[in-house]
């Protein structure tokens, strides 16, 4: 197994069309190839640590050691840690604004769901860099 060539466009759309759920599979199904890529000392491990907190930021550690070799220092570690990080840190906080106990008027308003939308594709911008970088080194 190699790393896939994947449209930028064909990612933003399933995550869209299945509320975000594709982005899971996409970690796990790039987790695997590159797995498969790189060495021992650059495999993501198992891969239902990404859904247990505290011991997912270890398992994203992992993940962006695995993005550095897999672009061969294109994507360096820290960027690739920190991006998923601080985006959902500040997603998750804009959704509880947005949607928190103290906000009037109802769940599904078209400016909240506007808003919610955004915040699904801001944070895509992780996932649109490693990608588009590992897109030059699929085959």
């Amino acid at each position: 197994m190699r790393l896939k060539h994947r449209s930028i466009l064909t990612v933003t759309l399933l995550t869209i069309i299945t509320f975000g759920i594709y982005q899971i599979y996409w970690y796990f199904i790039t987790k695997t190839e590159m797995n498969v890529l790189n060495g021992k000392e650059y495999k993501v491990p198992f891969f239902l640590w990404f859904f247990i907190p505290i011991i997912n930021i270890w398992w994203f550690w992992r993940f962006a050691k695995a993005i550095e070799k897999s672009t061969k220092g294109n994507v360096g570690r820290w960027a690739a840690f920190f991006a998923p990080v601080v985006l959902g840190i500040i997603g998750g906080t804009t959704l509880f604004i947005a949607f928190g106990p103290d906000n009037v008027g109802g769940l599904f308003t078209p400016s909240r769901l506007i808003y919610s939308l955004c915040v699904l594709i801001a944070s895509l911008l992780p996932i649109y860099y490693f990608q588009s970088n590992l897109n030059k080194y699929a085959k």
